[in-house]
């Protein structure tokens, strides 16, 4: 199956999408940035195929009940279909056309085969990740080949996996070897349990008295083995004590051996090589720490000559550091002091303004200034006049509207003639049946004669084509069950015949062959057969007969006789010695002979069998033909003739919707005359105009006249409301005008009191008195502030004077010339210099004290070094002299460790000798092999596990009799034991209807691998290994099968020098290659039996470099004479690589 064209008409986001796919081209990639519309393609093709899911995924801009996607496909045999499939449960397949006319469900049967949507997608759909996933699975697997054919046909993965989870599960329940972890053994005991309890449950003597001897039995039997055990444990000890003791006693000997070679140290004392150690580190470590010293009192008397110290500007620091710290203060108030004096000035300028807004003389707004009480007042009633002011302007401005909208109220309701239109209304939504049969007349009429032109043109198009629809239907018809049964019957002739003739031609072939061979080994000389050397035999015996018969007679035979049978005689002696001598020839020859007698058997027997099923196969296509002789048609084939069945199936129902259609159609025909007098009725009662429209146009436009006269009559029953509710907000807003005019003749006459008291005229309004208020607000601040102002300008003045008179001081006494420099810049001049003293100073004082300390340290190491080389005189006194004092140390701390090691040596002997001496130890290692010994703790560690295992067994067997006598002394009860032993019993069924199940899906599982393999591995793998070469760019040649430890059959790459490599030691990369290897060749053996579908690949490429994606390229091209592959992509870099590489043969598309 192959796609020409992909219609997505209506599906996620794409709309109207149509994708040609060229014919003839080997590779068609599809290319698009993301959110192009690849993924919505690429789910557009199994939805198309296998119909949409349940849960509607692609209906995020769409309806679900709108979606369509369309197709043009074409088979291998020449077969194409063109359709759509809309989302639905059934009838979901549809024809390309304005009417979407259903389709049969199994119109895609011939195209896709057995195919099922998760087969398709698994199998014929591959993306980046599935690829991953495939090869990481078939890496873990280890190349066992069942599993690898069954993950690339399929997809699926993890098949050994399963396989052995469902034995183990199986094991786990049942299992030849009994185990008490197995759940059938369990209850299998708890029956057996249960049925001895029920049989048991009576105390008898003999049982008892049996039990007690089986106990008295076993616990002899027990300390026998306990002291045999005892024997065994004493003797493995042994061997491991000697094992482990052996190299102690190698490193002790090691250890004696140095410490003889040190054996001239042995005089000196323990203590000595710690004293000698310590001195020479001592001696050491002063003579580094008198150099340190010495260094140090050179360098602080170099120092001291470098420093100068004035002492009178020392004298003065105090002072100078006193007008330092005033100097940030002197130059913020230089600084500030033309700001506020500037500051001054502008409150000054701001007092003689409010002079003027109050027309008042500068001098005198201080002794005028009102209280805030006064203030307040009159603020208090400017806000309460403008409220007033604003009230009765609003009031002014409501009822004038009101009488405006009175008047026009009035005025309207004066106009037309009104009437209620409900119950032309009523009516007209009576007739609204009979209106709507007549709006669906047209469209019945158009679709009436477009289905009968499909109708013909269906019946046209079927093979054969129907001429008269109704003849046709008129006869009986076949039904599609009789055909089929035809086909099936045909079909088992036809496959009869073939079988037959290729039966007849297996024949003739080998009678061929056996001819040639016959021929070749009669070229090498005559070949003795055994009819040649029976005839030499009996010629023989019968001239030896006449001989005889002639002595008998007392006759001499003739010399001619006798030379004849002489000559017989050495015929057959030939014929026999040449077929001895020759056996292996002679017999192929008569076995070839035998072969080709009952070859020409069988080949007579099958020709006269295929003569039976041709005979057979014409019979039945005559009676299939007689089938459609009433119908007038001739008969093809009967798998077309099984379609031509369907399709006048379809042909039928179509015909019978023409026939529905044609009865509605009549119907609505009959409502016209019952509308229109009713209409008229309607229009001269309301006084519409209607003209001479037909009756669907006038109940239009009825519905807009009537909706307009009801919308008028609304309007005028609610007119009246409004006029008598204008008439009296007109008379409420004349009262609250009359008391506004009250309220606002006493507030006129509290304002002019307030206006008087603040020195204001008699005809002052609001503005006015407003803007005294704000000037008067404003005075109290700006008086405020120029006072302060004032008082900093003095005090400013004041400090910097006396910082300047404090500075000429100090710089007279100290004799530095600051005259050119600021007086802040001149302070911290003199405070760098004081500064600079002080720090000259210290340092003089620190290194006078760091020379008189170093002086002392140099003194006192020069006496310790001194003491230390007397202590070491002395000690060295004792052993005579030597000159090499730090190698005599080292020899001694050898000496020391040997020693020290010696006795661990001996202290672990000791811990691990168990108390014996070590002669005697080493008498037993005398002649001690260490191999013997670890072959004989085996056998001892064997034997202490099988009489451990007998313990076990001795001891349960203990402890089942003491258990057997503690239940017959407590009489367990016969019914519980019924009850466990049923419970039991019921477990067991169960326990092994599971272990049934699940072994017959462990044997189907490794049924079907195992036949797979069998079936395709090789030539699925032989292919595989081609693919696999070519995508490696030949770095690999084949693949190879070899079996492993456990007999299992495993897969190997054979690189191009020889090297196999097993696949675990592929890299990632190499194994995504030879997983899609195996994919391809499992699709291409799968294509030489099936109808193929096509390989939809999206986006396998994203992990390979340019030279594999290239290699790739070329594979995927390769499968087109197989099967149609289209490649999905966003990258830019796969499309120019397929260009270069395919050519023409690229069919690109880009979305």
């Amino acid at each position: 199956m192959r796609f020409t064209r992909l219609d997505i008409l209506r599906y996620g986001a794409l709309t109207d999408r149509a994708i040609d796919f060229r014919p003839g081209a080997r590779l068609h990639v599809i290319y698009g940035p993301n959110e192009a519309g690849k993924s919505s393609a690429l789910s557009a093709i199994s939805d198309l195929l296998f119909g949409f899911p349940t849960a509607a995924e692609q209906s995020f801009l769409h309806e679900p009940g709108t979606l369509r996607i369309g197709a043009d496909i074409s088979a291998r045999d020449g077969a194409k279909l063109n359709f759509r499939r809309r989302r639905g449960r059934k009838g979901t397949l549809l024809a390309p056309d304005d009417k979407e006319t259903p389709l049969a469900e199994d119109a895609l049967s011939p195209f896709l085969g057995n195919l099922s949507r998760d087969v398709f997608e698994r199998a014929f759909g591959l993306d980046s990740q599935r690829l991953r996933q495939g090869a990481t699975a078939m890496l873990r697997s280890g190349g066992e080949i069942g599993s690898l054919l069954f993950s690339a046909a399929s997809g699926l993965t993890g098949l050994s996996r399963l396989r052995q989870s469902l034995e183990a599960e199986a094991d786990g329940i049942y299992a030849a070897r009994r185990s008490k972890d197995r759940g059938f053994y369990r209850a299998l005991d708890r029956y057996e349990d249960a049925r001895k309890a029920e049989r048991d449950n009576e105390l008898k003597s003999g049982d008892w008295k049996k039990l007690l001897a089986e106990a008295a039995e076993l616990e002899t039997e027990l300390e026998r083995l306990q002291a045999e055990r005892r024997g065994t444990r004493e003797a493995l000890d042994r061997l491991k004590r000697l094992k482990t003791l052996q190299p102690l006693l190698s490193e002790i000997d090691a250890e004696t051996l140095a410490l003889d070679n040190l054996s001239d140290l042995a005089a000196i004392p323990d203590g000595f090589a710690d004293k000698l150690e310590q001195n020479l580190r001592d001696k050491q470590t002063s003579e580094e720490e008198l150099r340190r010293a010495r260094q140090a009192v050179l360098r602080a008397e170099e120092d001291l000559s470098r420093i100068q110290v004035d002492e009178t500007l020392l004298q003065m620091s105090g002072d100078i550091t006193q007008l330092f710290a005033d100097t940030g203060n002197y130059r913020a108030q230089r600084y500030d002091l033309p700001r506020v004096d500037q500051e001054l000035a502008g409150y000054d300028t701001t007092l003689s303004q409010l002079a003027r807004r109050l027309g008042l003389a500068e001098a005198e707004l201080e002794r005028q200034q009102p209280s805030d009480i006064d203030r307040a007042r009159l603020s208090e009633l400017v806000e309460q006049g403008r409220q007033l002011a604003r009230q009765m302007q609003s009031l002014a401005e409501q009822s004038d509207s009101e009488r405006k909208q009175l008047t026009a109220l009035e005025r309207d309701s004066l106009n037309g003639r009104l009437i209620d239109p409900r119950p032309y209304t009523d009516q007209l939504e009576a007739l609204g049946g009979d209106l709507s049969a007549l709006a669906r007349l047209d469209g019945l009429e158009t679709q009436i004669r477009r289905t009968e032109a499909d109708l013909h043109e269906a019946a046209g198009r079927l093979q054969p084509p129907i001429g008269d629809i109704d003849i046709l239907f008129a006869v009986p018809l076949p039904e599609a069950t009789e055909i089929t049964g035809y086909r099936d019957a045909i079909d088992a002739a036809r496959s009869k015949v073939r079988d037959a003739t290729g039966k007849l031609q297996t024949c003739d072939e080998q009678l061929a062959e056996i001819e040639r061979i016959l021929a070749d080994a009669e070229r090498t000389g005559p070949v003795v057969t055994r009819e040649q050397i029976i005839a030499a035999r009996e010629s023989r015996d019968a001239q030896w007969s006449s001989v005889q018969e002639k002595w008998k007679g007392d006759a001499a035979p003739e010399a001619k006789i006798l030379a004849e049978l002489t000559v017989s005689v050495a015929e057959a002696d030939r014929l026999a010695d040449a077929a001895l001598s020759d056996a292996d020839r002679v017999a192929r020859h008569a076995d070839y002979r035998l072969r080709q007698a009952r070859l020409l058997q069988e080949r007579e027997e099958a020709s006269g069998r295929l003569k039976g099923f041709e005979k057979a196969l014409k019979d039945a296509q005559e009676a299939f033909a007689a089938l459609f002789e009433p119908c007038g048609i001739d008969a093809l084939d009967p798998s077309t003739m099984l379609e031509w069945r369907r399709g006048v199936e379809l042909l039928r129902r179509e015909r019978k919707a023409l026939r529905d259609l044609l009865d509605q159609r009549d119907e609505n025909a009959l409502a016209e005359g019952r509308v229109l007098p009713a209409l008229q009725d309607i229009v001269e009662a309301t006084g519409y105009k209607s003209g001479r429209l037909p009756p669907a146009a006038i109940a239009e436009g009825l519905r807009k006249h009537l909706r307009l006269l009801s919308e008028r009559w609304s309007e005028s029953r609610t007119r009246e409301g409004e006029i008598g509710a204008a008439r009296e907000r007109l008379a409420r807003f004349d009262d609250q005008q009359q008391s506004l005019e009250r309220q606002h003749t006493d507030w006129r006459g509290a304002f002019a009191k307030a206006v008087e008291l603040l020195g204001l005229p008699s005809d002052t309004t609001l503005d006015m008195a407003n803007a005294a208020l704000k000037a008067w607000q404003e005075l109290p601040d700006v008086l405020a502030e120029r006072e302060n102002r004032l008082r900093r300008v003095n005090g400013m003045r004041r400090d910097m004077a006396d910082f300047e008179r404090r500075l000429a001081t100090l710089g007279a006494n100290s004799g530095y010339e600051l005259d050119h420099l600021p007086p802040d810049a001149a302070a911290e001049a003199l405070h760098t210099r004081v500064n600079a003293m002080r720090g000259e100073l210290k340092k003089r004082d620190g290194l006078e004290e760091e020379r008189q300390r170093g002086e002392g340290l140099v003194v006192r190491q020069e006496a310790a070094l001194a003491a230390i080389a007397a202590g070491l005189g002395e000690l060295t006194a004792e052993i005579g002299g030597v000159e090499d004092l730090p190698a005599l140390l080292s020899r001694l701390r050898e000496r020391m460790r040997l020693t020290a090691r010696l006795i661990e040596s001996r202290d672990r002997f000791r811990q691990q000798a168990d108390g014996k001496a070590e002669d005697e130890l080493r008498a037993e290692l005398a002649g001690f092999e260490r191999v013997a010994a670890d072959l004989e703790i085996e056998r001892l560690t064997e034997e202490d596990q099988r009489q451990f295992a007998v313990h076990g067994e001795l001891s349960a067997r203990l402890a089942e009799n003491r258990r057997q006598r503690q239940a017959l002394e407590t009489g367990a009860s016969a019914e519980y034991a019924v009850f466990e032993k049923l419970s039991a019993e019921q477990e067991a069924k169960d326990l092994a209807r599971q272990w049934v199940v699940l072994k017959i899906a462990v044997r189907m599982l490794a049924g079907s691998m195992e036949a797979y393999r069998e079936k395709q591995a090789d030539p699925v793998i032989r292919r595989a290994g081609e693919l696999f070469s070519q995508l490696t760019g030949g770095r690999f040649s084949r693949l190879v099968e070899a079996h492993d430890e456990s007999d299992a059959l495993q897969l190997l790459a054979e690189r191009a020098a020889g090297e196999r490599v097993p696949l675990d030691g592929l890299s990632e990369g190499t194994g995504d290659q030879l997983y899609l290897a195996l994919r391809l060749a499992f699709l291409e053996d799968y294509s030489a039996r099936n109808e193929p579908a096509p390989l939809i690949v999206d986006d396998i490429f994203q992990t390979f470099d340019d030279e594999r994606v290239r290699a790739g390229l070329q594979v995927l091209a390769a499968t087109a004479d197989r099967f149609q592959t289209i490649l999905f992509t966003h990258e830019r870099s796969v499309v120019d690589i397929a260009k270069s590489e395919i050519g023409k043969d690229l069919d690109l598309i880009q979305l």
